[in-house]
């Protein structure tokens, strides 16, 4: 029922980067919860960088019809001397203190760290950061490249959590077993970037997951 069908949001075709990732078809679609899986070099950061569009496909096509929130798996320097409150904050009307509440409730940080020069941050408090800003920011899509990547045990209960009140859709590349364990969704494996088994109700062609 094509009425009934969720809204698109990012879809691939025909795709390709150089030898390490092939896809013929992938259609992201609203409540998408998506988690990409494949040994080291089987393409997963590739095919991330693809759909956030951080990296253009050598051959195929990629439509986007909706706003992406992009974590990669290493964050670029910060040297920075805004605090980490006024990071959070920018670009948004007001003033950074009429988001504290917002941001601690997110249980990621504590009161005394919202002063904190985001360039004295460590690299786990600055991932912790990005990731608070891309859970409280209107994109339709997160695409989180080891999101767990620095972040202390104790605190990815809490991630999963903002993770699980985020209302749009979430693909994720995670190697921490814990946080695959309980994932929600569908999983999509690849392998020497090419996807595994059948089609998922996200996705057509070639683009193929199991449900978890």
């Amino acid at each position: 029922d094509a009425a009934a069908r969720p809204r698109t949001l990012v879809e691939l075709e025909d795709v390709s980067v150089g030898d390490r990732l092939h896809l013929t078809a992938l259609r992201v679609a609203a409540g998408t919860r998506l988690l990409v899986t494949g040994d080291n070099g089987a393409g997963k950061t590739t095919l991330l960088r693809v759909l956030a569009g951080d990296l253009a496909p050598d051959t195929g096509t990629v439509t986007r019809h909706a706003r992406v929130g992009y974590l990669p798996q290493e964050l670029p320097a910060r040297p920075t001397r805004r605090t980490l409150l006024a990071t959070f904050a920018a670009g948004r009307p007001g003033f950074p203190d009429e988001y504290a509440d917002e941001l601690l409730a997110l249980g990621l940080f504590r009161p005394e760290d919202l002063g904190v020069p985001v360039a004295s941050l460590s690299v786990g408090q600055q991932r912790r950061l990005a990731l608070a800003r891309l859970v409280t920011r209107p994109a339709d899509l997160l695409v989180l490249d080891e999101p767990t990547n620095h972040i202390a045990l104790s605190l990815v209960e809490e991630l999963e959590q903002a993770l699980d009140a985020y209302p749009g859709a979430v693909v994720v590349v995670s190697h921490d077993r814990s946080f695959r364990s309980r994932f929600t969704g569908d999983v999509l494996e690849l392998r020497a970037g090419r996807p595994q088994d059948a089609v998922p109700s996200y996705a057509s062609g070639e683009a193929a997951a199991r449900r978890t």
